[in-house]
């Protein structure tokens, strides 16, 4: 690397200020975050405490305070208004700094290898270095993710999938474009994660702010997909690594299906279903492929997802219908478009 090329790659990991969103009380991850992004060059920092109660946000307050106004910026916001808020409330922070050049969105509990951000930083570069172009980490526990490096599987929204199940699959093979150059490696994506995704800050005035009526759970992918569908390329950095410090609640062990797992409260699987339907509606080509592909999802991969998932539905059947009415009811909303979050008032 040149002299003058290493100067471009130090400008603009200088001019990548990097939003992380906490909430609850994750003061632990959050400082683990912040160093390893710092170590990874970052130029800035917006934190957003998305909610957090008064002890809390006073402990973040003195964790970041050490690092000064000129390294870390802080956003409150009152109530807790989920990753769709948060995220926005951060994207909008970044995007006012005069010196950001790129936004890294990064969780509160997703932690930048040493390199992460230089590899974004060359890897855009041999790009083109243009804004339209955005990247994307890679996320080691992200099951997506592996499948995309893995076997190829694209991270798209299939015609009349739901929630990326199809009987079509064997018929809609798509191949994922990919890029290599100087020991990097990338593979393209239609909408990732907030975890990892890294973009010119044109795009907060291009398309604007995350959609907070979703709330929480694939607001990110319903953003990312207005990148995508708005002239922009999404590409995911296999050289660009993060590491998740928490299991995902959709990987807990159970003979359920995490939808049906009271433990997960009725927030997550709600969201989580509500807004998926809601995002997959614009690639419906044929009503009655989706439906059947709707009715066997929900029938293979959640009611029957194991023996003893199916034995624990007769054991427990009043408690089994009161889950699925939720899951039933979100798939409603979906389909009409109801975003009155009507579930969050009842909490």
């Amino acid at each position: 690397m040149t002299h003058s090329e290493t100067l471009t790659e130090q400008a603009t990991l200088n001019g990548t200020c990097a939003v992380v969103v906490t909430y609850g009380n994750r003061v632990a991850f959050v400082e683990q975050v912040l160093h390893a992004a710092f170590q990874a060059g970052i130029g800035h920092v917006v934190l957003v405490d998305n909610g957090t109660v008064p002890a809390v946000a006073e402990n973040l307050k003195t964790s970041v305070a050490v690092r000064g106004a000129e390294q870390v910026t802080t956003v409150r916001l009152e109530r807790n208004g989920g990753s769709a808020e948060g995220f926005a409330a951060g994207f909008a922070a970044a995007a006012q700094r005069a010196q950001t050049q790129h936004i890294w969105a990064l969780d509160d509990d997703t932690v930048p290898h040493p390199d992460a951000l230089k590899a974004l930083a060359r890897t855009w570069r041999l790009m083109g270095g243009k804004p339209s172009c955005c990247l994307a980490s890679f996320r080691q526990d992200k099951r997506t993710y592996i499948k995309l490096v893995e076997n190829n599987k694209p991270n798209a929204i299939q015609p009349n999938s739901f929630f990326g199940f199809s009987v079509q699959a064997p018929f809609q093979k798509k191949t994922v474009a990919l890029w290599k150059k100087g020991g990097l490696e990338c593979r393209a994506m239609e909408m990732g994660a907030y975890g990892g995704l890294w973009f010119h800050k044109d795009w907060v005035q291009r398309i604007g702010l995350p959609d907070a009526r979703f709330f929480l759970y694939f607001d990110d992918y319903d953003y990312t997909l207005r990148i995508t569908r708005n002239g922009g390329a999404l590409w995911m950095c296999s050289n660009s690594v993060l590491r998740d410090l928490e299991q995902s609640w959709t990987q807990t062990p159970s003979c359920l299906h995490p939808w049906l797992q009271e433990q997960q409260g009725i927030i997550r699987p709600y969201f989580a279903l509500r807004n998926r339907v809601f995002i997959e509606q614009n690639s419906i080509n044929c009503r009655l492929i989706y439906n059947l592909n709707m009715v066997l999802f929900l029938f293979i991969k959640v009611l029957c997802r194991t023996p003893r998932g199916v034995l624990y539905h007769l054991q427990h059947p009043v408690k089994m219908v009161r889950r699925w009415r939720l899951l039933v009811s979100a798939i409603r909303d979906g389909l009409s478009g109801n975003f009155e979050n009507r579930i969050l008032k009842d909490q």
